[in-house]
């Protein structure tokens, strides 16, 4: 009971880690176009720092005011929400503001500006995420791992090969521990 129960603690550990870590590395499993991670607390506490967020495309007619959007202003990539959608002359454009921030951003936001709406938002996760992407992140999560993975399945083998040798020295040919057929040789 002590073992199952263990090996359901483990699977779920490896749920939890797993399936943030999908839907950021491949946000269309979720119906996103891609992801983020949240490294400004100028959403917060909507978007809190650290956290991975999924935008989906959407066709920048179709926002609304108080809808999240990602969008770019020179060489930053910002989401930020919609306050006011302005049209001017038959042409649009969106002002927005950090639910964090006291004042209306200084900009306009383009149409062609707008990568998409926020779908998804999973808190602090994007920590994690940089976490692994550094030295010790990589070794703690690839090579730790990689390392008892392979240790295990290393000594699946020896024992495995001790119990052949156990039964062929006692020509037991009816054993069936195995899988695998031993033969009487």
């Amino acid at each position: 009971m002590r073992k199952i129960l263990k090996e359901i603690i483990s699977i779920l550990i490896v749920i939890a880690l797993l399936v943030p870590t999908l839907i950021y590395v491949a946000p269309f499993l979720v119906g996103g176009s891609f992801s983020r991670v949240v490294m400004s607390g100028s959403m917060e506490p909507a978007l809190p720092v650290g956290s991975v967020v999924v935008i989906k495309r959407v066709n920048p007619e179709d926002v609304k005011v108080g809808d999240v959007i990602a969008f770019q202003t020179g060489e930053s990539k910002t989401m930020h929400r919609v306050i006011e959608k302005v049209v001017e002359n038959g042409f649009f454009h969106f002002k927005t503001k950090g639910d964090a921030n006291e004042d209306p951003d200084p900009w306009i936001v383009k149409p062609e500006d707008v990568s998409g709406t926020l779908l998804l938002t999973i808190p602090y996760y994007g920590y994690l995420i940089h976490f692994a992407g550094t030295p010790i992140g990589f070794v703690l999560f690839i090579l730790v791992p990689a390392i008892i993975l392979i240790a295990n399945e290393v000594r699946n083998i020896l024992r495995r090969r001790k119990d052949v040798e156990r039964v062929n020295r006692k020509g037991d040919v009816n054993w069936v521990g195995h899988a695998f057929p031993i033969s009487s040789r």
